[in-house]
């Protein structure tokens, strides 16, 4: 490929908040509009999407994996279980025409996840005690172990791809690309509330890098957030709004059950705050997106929950979305109104 910019197809979804915004509701959502997804990051952040009353939750794969006309890749900056992937693999049928694990991606080890629950099992930092972060530091200090090396002579061998290359045979096909961006931007190691941080940025720049992708071929980062953010439960660290009960949710909204969160991984009550737009601003100035995906719509009046039309959105609702879009300067073209993948508002 030249140096010239043969396509701008390239697309980066970003969380805005804490994580948990809902990226995997999007990405599913959004799944027949792309050729090939890519996702980064380690098997600590469990996507969620609801189709036709089923429900996923996929820590390695992308969330698209439902469209089988799109490829998957997990990227050079993926970290692995390889115990996840193979369930993953095993539960979708994928075949090694349709996913590719770049060779050189981390493994998390044995001794990793020895030393994980070992090490963190005073709730430092509400961390998973997956190892990713282990698995991340032995790569930096050259100690780790490659994806391609780790499974010689194992079925997932079959798998063991050049992602980069195939990402921009893609690109140069005219192909489109979605970077399904994992965690969120509160969580970044560089622009994150240290040391309540993950291992890695996941900010728009930094998916691109993670991807093997120069930035001219990018077209637009959609930045996914929720009305209430949240954060893991114990020792997940500050934030600069106030923190809120889910009975408070529950009043607020009129819902006729309980709402609760829970960790996809650790299974842990998540926290949950009014809306910190100061994080938002921040991560505006960062992340630069395009447009915004707001999630959990129905957290503000349940009376909008399931519905798909602009128009038929509570004057509540409306008028908070109004509101955003003023203050974020950013047009808010997709609104979760339910989990489900068809519970969504498209303006």
């Amino acid at each position: 490929m030249s140096g010239k910019k043969v396509h701008e197809f390239v697309d980066v979804l970003v969380g805005m908040q804490w994580g948990s915004e809902g990226k995997g509701k999007v990405s599913s959502f959004l799944s027949s509009r792309y050729d090939c997804v890519v996702r980064s990051g380690g098997s600590q952040a469990g996507h969620t999407f609801y189709v036709n009353g089923k429900k996923y939750v996929n820590r390695q794969i992308p969330c698209t994996v439902l469209n089988s006309d799109c490829s998957l890749i997990l990227s050079p900056a993926s970290i692995i279980n390889c115990g996840v992937l193979s369930e993953e693999i095993e539960r979708y049928d994928l075949t090694p025409e349709r996913l590719f694990v770049d060779r050189t991606a981390g493994v998390i080890t044995a001794e990793h996840l020895l030393i994980a629950k070992e090490l963190l099992s005073q709730e430092r930092y509400g961390s998973t005690r997956e190892g990713v972060g282990l698995a991340q530091a032995s790569k930096v200090l050259r100690s780790g172990v490659l994806f391609g090396d780790f499974v010689k002579g194992t079925l997932l061998e079959n798998f063991c791809a050049d992602t980069v290359k195939i990402v921009h045979e893609c690109i140069a096909r005219g192909k489109s690309v979605l970077l399904e961006g994992t965690q969120g931007f509160g969580l970044c190691l560089n622009h994150g509330v240290y040391p309540f941080v993950t291992s890695r940025d996941v900010t728009t720049s930094a998916l691109l890098s993670d991807a093997g992708i120069s930035p001219q071929y990018h077209r637009k980062t959609i930045g996914v957030m929720r009305t209430y953010p949240i954060r893991v439960g114990g020792n997940s660290g500050p934030t600069r709004s106030k923190e809120v009960f889910w009975e408070d949710i529950e009043q607020r909204s009129g819902a006729p059950a309980k709402i609760r969160e829970y960790t996809t991984v650790t299974g842990r009550l998540r926290r949950v705050f009014e809306q910190d737009f100061e994080l938002l601003e921040r991560a505006l100035l960062v992340n630069c997106p395009d447009e915004i995906a707001l999630m959990f719509i129905d957290y503000l009046n349940y009376e909008d929950y399931g519905k798909r039309y602009f128009d038929d959105l509570s004057n509540k609702s409306k008028e908070y979305v109004h509101m955003l879009e003023e203050r974020l300067k950013v047009p808010i073209t997709m609104i979760g109104t339910g989990p489900e993948e068809m519970m969504m508002v498209e303006r």
